[in-house]
């Protein structure tokens, strides 16, 4: 049973600036994968027709890897940027749309990691936090503190998927 759900029926306003600067972090998130233990599956956009009308997969993570390695383990990546933390962290996600990203996880049996860069810009930006999905999905604003255990170097690549503390 697919259960994704979607926001109020209004019409959505595209952001532009919004769209281009989330590209650009998950451009970067991309880039700090190993190709040659990392493939990269698929690369969702975000596209809405002008009468507000957008695909399914616009609910699914933005990202989805397969580790080359023996097991060949798959997982999926929500990225957000900001600028700045806001009331002592991060507001991260609307609560529909981690209920999507639960039932993308159940429904594919996969875990979904969420990618947070704060501050600096969206292809530079100064923190970066990669948390496992279900550490966060009970909340829509993450404070700092929440994070801290999955704080990474964001000039760091990712070479192996136990740097991911997944598998």
């Amino acid at each position: 049973m697919n259960s994704i759900i979607t926001a109020q029926p209004t019409k959505l306003v595209i952001d532009s600036e919004a769209l281009r600067k989330g590209h650009a972090f998950e451009d970067f998130i991309v880039t700090l994968f190993n190709e040659r233990n990392f493939v990269l599956l698929e690369w969702r956009s975000d596209k809405t027709a002008s009468n507000g009308v957008y695909p399914a997969s616009c609910s699914y993570p933005d990202l989805e890897f397969k580790n080359r390695g023996k097991l060949k383990h798959r997982f999926a990546i929500e990225c957000k940027w900001r600028n700045d933390w806001r009331d002592g962290g991060v507001y991260w996600a609307e609560r529909y749309q981690i209920v999507n990203y639960l039932d993308y996880q159940n429904q594919n049996r996969i875990p979904v990691l969420v990618a947070i860069g704060i501050g600096g810009v969206p292809s530079n930006p100064d923190r970066l936090f990669i948390t496992p999905l279900d550490h966060i999905s009970m909340y829509t604003h993450v404070f700092e503190s929440h994070l801290c255990h999955f704080n990474r170097n964001p000039k760091q690549r990712i070479d192996n998927a136990e740097q991911l503390k997944l598998f």
